[in-house]
């Protein structure tokens, strides 16, 4: 009894020399089954506490009792070598973790000093754990606890869950059901695809609906809506976006890595359809409205796109932009295609059949006005008495009446440079009212235009825990492993 306590304290005391001044070897880290049959984790830096090793073991003990696969957990501060997998690997093939017929060991492989983990599987556990699986398990329970330097708390988490999966009946379907993202990215069990497929087949519906509902609305006219370009528009409205956003998440909220993850795939594409979907209807919207010359034919065209197309216009925000221009040409509009009064003996003057109809109830002037764009007339006929009425619509806010030719063709405010500013003097400017119809002008002011300055520049210098539970040496069962497995750091 003697001698055994006094072998392993000088053990403990080599080990505790060792890990102060070197870094561990595959040949120097410490067997966990030369302490007995029922031991599973090796600490020789004593990087967990005493509780939570005797729970590892405990669990990597019913493991391996329940299932026969064998379940073992090496935590060092250092190791030899550039290559965790590498060390790790080399490790697992020299204890022979997991029984020699089945292949089914696992190790987990921690070094603290350098933040890297890893899972090293057996031939026989790849089929249970994936290595997208293990993967996955280090992210959700090692990396989040070991950033907080909660070691003890990472590996029980992760080794529990490990020990649920394992200990299921059916280990596969019940890895599947509790880390369902995981799965081998094309494989019809991911939901990351399945979402991403569903998603990818509704937006092409709506968008071949768009194609479809525009054309429709076209029919009979020159113009023809885009099927390509608004796909190449939306993948340059998304570059765009991730370009900007890129720079948020690094300065502002610095957490890239966790944005862009496999698991936010569906999120991406649904903005990236989004917006495809939404230079399609913006692309529709804008033939609709180039393609007919008359405003009312326009708001016809417009009433019937947005009622086939409602629904597609509010699953795509940036649609919503074209859907509140529209009822907002629709507000200005209220009123304008109603006739002067209730005889009924009023038609309107369609300005879409040909050009030179409408002209001839224009004068000049109001050809002018139309011309400039500083409004537009409907044309009202009575038919019983031939009666012709102009109403005023559009008034742009750039135009006024002029005094002299009563024509709304006044251009307010403007600003003309009579003498351009220089970097060795100042210039000067005129502010005026003038009529683009007749010859009317009003001078309002000279002012002057500040001296052009160059821009200068500057510059400045200026613990391995143990239990008493079973004496003896033991072994693992002579499994091997071909490198299956994943790691990472935090």
């Amino acid at each position: 009894m003697f001698r055994r306590l006094s072998a392993s304290i000088g053990i403990l005391i080599f080990l505790s020399f060792f890990s102060v001044f070197g870094q561990y070897t595959v040949q120097t880290v410490p067997n966990p089954k030369t302490q007995g049959q029922n031991y599973f984790v090796s600490d020789p830096d004593q990087i967990l506490g005493y509780y939570a090793v005797a729970q590892l073991n405990e669990i990597s003990a019913s493991i391996d009792s329940l299932t026969q696969a064998e379940y073992a957990i090496v935590l060092v501060n250092d190791y030899e070598g550039d290559s965790d997998f590498e060390f790790a690997l080399e490790l697992f093939n020299k204890w022979g973790i997991g029984k020699k017929e089945a292949n089914n060991g696992l190790l987990l492989f921690i070094s603290k000093d350098r933040h890297e983990y890893r899972f090293i599987s057996g031939y026989g556990m790849e089929a249970i754990f994936p290595d997208a699986y293990l993967k996955r398990v280090g992210e959700t329970y090692l990396v989040p606890n070991f950033r907080n330097e909660d070691y003890d708390q990472g590996v029980l988490e992760a080794s529990r869950f490990i020990e649920k999966i394992l200990k299921s009946p059916d280990s596969v379907a019940e890895l599947e059901r509790l880390m369902p993202d995981a799965a081998p990215f094309w494989s019809t069990r991911n939901p990351i695809l399945v979402n991403t497929l569903w998603m990818l087949a509704l937006f092409t519906g709506l968008y071949l609906y768009v194609h479809y509902i525009s054309g429709r609305i076209l029919k009979g006219t020159k113009n023809k809506p885009k099927l390509i370009a608004p796909i190449f528009w939306g993948m340059g409205c998304m570059l765009l976006l991730m370009f900007l956003t890129l720079f948020i998440f690094v300065f502002i909220f610095n957490n890239l890595e966790e944005i862009y993850q496999r698991k936010n795939l569906p999120y991406f594409v649904f903005v990236l359809l989004a917006l495809i979907l939404a230079m399609k209807i913006t692309n529709g919207k804008t033939k609709i409205v180039e393609s007919f010359k008359d405003e009312e034919d326009i708001q016809k065209g417009l009433k019937k796109y947005v009622s086939y197309l409602l629904i597609p216009m509010l699953l795509t925000p940036l649609a919503w932009f074209d859907l509140g221009g529209i009822l907002n040409r629709f507000r200005r509009n209220a009123g304008r295609f109603t006739p002067p009064d209730s005889s009924g003996n009023w038609i309107r003057i369609n300005r879409g059949d040909t050009k030179a109809k409408a002209q001839r109830y224009l004068d000049s002037g109001q050809k002018k006005e139309e011309s400039i764009k500083s409004l537009r007339y409907e044309i009202w006929m009575n038919t019983a008495n031939k009666e012709i009425r102009l109403l005023p619509w559009d008034r742009s806010s750039h135009y006024s009446d002029c005094p002299q030719c009563h024509y709304f063709t006044l251009e307010v405010k403007k600003i003309q440079t009579i003498r351009s500013a220089t970097y060795s003097s100042s210039g000067e400017g005129e502010q005026f009212d003038a009529c683009q119809n007749c010859k009317y002008f009003k001078h309002i002011k000279f002012f002057t235009i500040p001296m052009k300055t160059r821009e200068s520049s500057s510059s400045s210098s200026g613990g391995g825990g143990s239990s008493s539970r079973g004496g003896g040496g033991g072994s693992f069962g002579g499994g091997s492993s071909g490198g299956g497995g994943a790691g990472g750091r935090w």
